[in-house]
């Protein structure tokens, strides 16, 4: 129980001190799934968007100027792993067209929320399809301040029973000021509102 304690500590002390999963190997998920190898590869843009207006990591991503694990693409969405995993399977997905956060997505793009969701319940059941059989997983936006890269991506994480308790109970825990899931998205969406 200690030993259990400590741990939590642990986690909680690199969270807050942003120590990279690299650089903590108990941070490290116990497997990992069967993963694509990461290349370096342009992601076409759907009509309309140009990539040079996004000066993100994801936009070098969609330019092919930094290397991607890319595990789905359509010609609106790339789902791509995340850099730090914190589940077995850990995933972003992400719009090709350039909208900073969650706090500017408007009941216009539910066609886009919904899509994003719809892609990473197909990666789930292929990736993690006892997590997606048993609801196991979590579909999350950060609201900003606390996002880490300032374009829209979803957080795909997979078993959540696999997680951290300090990841799972709190940097990615629905209903609070940092976090909400994408089923409530949805539904403020659905009724007018802004998505946060």
């Amino acid at each position: 129980m200690i030993v259990d304690r400590l741990h939590c500590v642990r986690g909680l002390l690199a969270s807050m001190l942003a120590v990279g999963a690299e650089n903590n190997p108990s941070a490290q998920p116990s497997h990992q799934p069967l993963q694509p190898t990461p290349s370096v590869a342009f992601h076409p843009p759907p009509p309309g968007v140009n990539y040079e207006d996004n000066g993100t990591v994801f936009g070098n991503i969609l330019r092919g100027e930094q290397p991607a694990t890319v595990y789905a693409e359509s010609d609106t969405l790339l789902t791509f792993r995340d850099r730090t995993p914190r589940a077995p399977l850990h995933l972003l997905v992400i719009p090709k067209q350039f909208i900073k956060s969650i706090r500017n997505v408007s009941p216009d793009d539910i066609d886009l929320v919904a899509s994003m969701k719809e892609m990473a319940l197909d990666v789930i059941e292929r990736e993690q399809p006892t997590a997606y059989q048993s609801d196991d997983f979590v579909l999350c936006f950060h609201v900003p301040p606390f996002n880490s890269v300032d374009h829209l991506h979803l957080h795909v994480l997979a078993p959540a029973t696999e997680m951290d308790y300090i990841m799972r109970y709190g940097k990615y825990r629905n209903g609070t000021p940092w976090c909400i899931y994408v089923d409530d998205a949805l539904g403020r969406l659905k009724i007018g509102k802004s998505a946060v």
